[in-house]
């Protein structure tokens, strides 16, 4: 158990608020995927230019094409965690398929005064995929899943009538279905709540999310090459994210005993986030000897405004104090479910990449391959969260996010490097890893994405095919609930994902 605290008091009312601090994250922190080739070469394509992804890393990199060029990047992952949650370990799987990379360019190989070429580029991608299944389970005598409704009920100093009505998503739930109960003075007036859960004899918890859908870029990248030294680019970026969840969350009384007036509860959540937004990304790359490329490239926030749903509903089994209740917050909100509209402005990110071509020694205008490396500084910290109506409530929650956010996360370096070789005209062969440090500032949670990847291609003047594999390995806390008022429990993450991409191009 790690002292980790919320900070703040994530309450709810009529309105629905749904966002937590791992919301932050879900923009962020990943590793993210490309075209196969760059995707074998680890990422690492900041100063390497030639290849779609350009448009999603340093548009300035479109300024090497001179020819047009049309890409499918078809992918498949197979994903696998394991979790140790309060000593005990258990596991879950997850398949899916998707798009990958999509797009064009159109090249201008023609030299006009100064520009020896250029062009523009629409491009999809798949920045992120949540697809995912997290299930895991341990018996705690330290804290329940109610608490968190008790907190809450309590910092609001909620009345009976507020407790009943004006928490629908959750401690309403647990107030209706006597999971949490009022307390009452020696003259029988209600003075407070109490949670039903006998946590000092322990409670067998469950947690069992599946996620869904994925985070997506459209970018419109131009880029310009001058004299084959200098080459800019800026692209104007439109994400897109559609994101499920599926949440059960249950305890059960781990002593049996049919008399302490609590059997156990389960809890579902069906949880629903559509956004899009806006965004910019910039670059220039140098070439001071032909053998040698320099990079930079930033990302400037994006602004990606978000329509959150939400329904849940409670059954709780407390025996002889009041049997078995059920609430739902369909029934308590006019069978519709919760919605929410807020904003975020997503992370500054810079890159400085550096490229080293190498050729035969008989040959030394022929490369035979290059090695390249980027370097990547995120500003997990920066994460803002802002309100899309101007009512007090609804300010001061986002405030407190924002707040707990910048000391929950940190920034970071991200490291990235890949190598090609020729093995002769037409075919190639790539390698690549990846490093993606941890965004928390407490040291204590050991959370990393690491990828080992490689793959071949095939070349000829008017066609192009690549086959890659990665292999990324994922640590992480995942956090089942969060309290304010005691350290918070967490389950320790080991995720291994392996992705298959087959890219087939065309130039014209």
């Amino acid at each position: 158990m790690k002292k980790i605290f919320l900070l703040i008091c994530l309450g709810s009312s009529l309105t629905m608020y749904a966002q937590d601090p791992e919301d932050a994250l879900k923009l962020s922190w990943f590793a993210p995927k490309g075209t196969a080739r760059s995707n074998a070469l680890g990422g690492a394509m900041g100063s390497l230019g030639g290849d779609l992804s350009s448009n999603h890393i340093n548009p300035a990199g479109l300024g090497f094409y001179k020819s047009s060029e049309l890409l499918f990047t078809p992918t498949f992952m197979s994903n696998s965690n394991n979790f140790n949650y309060l000593g005990k370990a258990s596991s879950s799987t997850d398949s899916r398929g998707n798009f990958g990379t999509v797009g064009m360019v159109f090249a201008d190989g023609r030299k006009k005064n100064n520009w020896t070429s250029s062009a523009f580029s629409i491009t999809i991608t798949q920045i992120a995929d949540y697809n995912n299944r997290m299930r895991f389970s341990g018996r705690n005598n330290f804290s329940s899943f109610s608490e968190k409704y008790l907190e809450e009920l309590v910092n609001d100093q909620a009345d009976t009538l507020s407790a009943l009505n004006n928490y629908i998503f959750g401690s309403s739930l647990a107030f209706r279905t006597y999971l949490v109960d009022t307390t009452a003075d020696s003259r029988g007036a209600v003075n407070g709540y109490q949670s039903l859960v006998p946590i000092s004899t322990g409670v067998n918890q469950l947690y069992d999310a599946q996620t869904s859908g994925s985070y997506n870029e459209l970018a419109f990248g131009w880029g310009g090459n001058v004299e084959d030294k200098l080459y800019m680019g800026a692209s104007f970026i439109m994400p897109m994210i559609n994101y499920n969840r599926s949440t059960t969350y249950s305890e059960v009384d781990a002593t049996s005993n049919p008399n302490n007036q609590f059997g156990g509860f389960v809890f579902n959540e069906n949880f629903s986030s559509r956004g899009w937004g806006i965004g910019a990304k910039f670059g220039v790359i140098y070439k001071p000897e032909s053998f040698l490329r320099v990079g930079f490239s930033l990302q400037t926030p994006q602004l990606i405004s978000f329509r959150d749903k939400v329904s849940s509903d409670m059954t709780t089994n407390t025996e002889g104090y009041a049997g078995t209740q059920s609430a739902s917050s369909l029934d308590l909100n006019n069978g519709y479910p919760g919605t929410r509209e807020y904003t975020i402005a997503t992370p500054t990110k810079a890159t400085f990449s550096g490229s080293y071509f190498f050729a035969v020694p008989n040959k030394p205008t022929q490369p035979l391959g290059f090695i390249s490396a980027d370097i990547e500084w995120v500003n997990y910290a920066g994460t803002r969260f802002y309100a899309n109506t101007y009512d007090q409530e609804s300010t001061d929650y986002y405030n407190a996010l924002n707040k707990t956010n910048k000391a929950i996360y940190k920034n970071n370096v991200n490291f990235k490097i890949g190598s090609e070789l020729k093995l002769n005209s037409n075919w190639m062969l790539r390698a690549g890893t990846s490093y993606y440090g941890s965004p928390y500032k407490d040291t204590d949670i050991k959370a990393a994405h690491m990828t080992v990847s490689g793959g071949i291609g095939y070349r000829t003047n008017r066609h192009f095919i690549d086959f890659t594999i990665v292999n990324t390995t994922t640590k992480d806390a995942i956090f089942p609930y969060r309290l304010n008022d005691k350290p918070n429990t967490y389950a320790s993450l080991t995720g291994n994902s392996v992705m298959f991409n087959i890219g087939y191009g065309i130039r014209f």
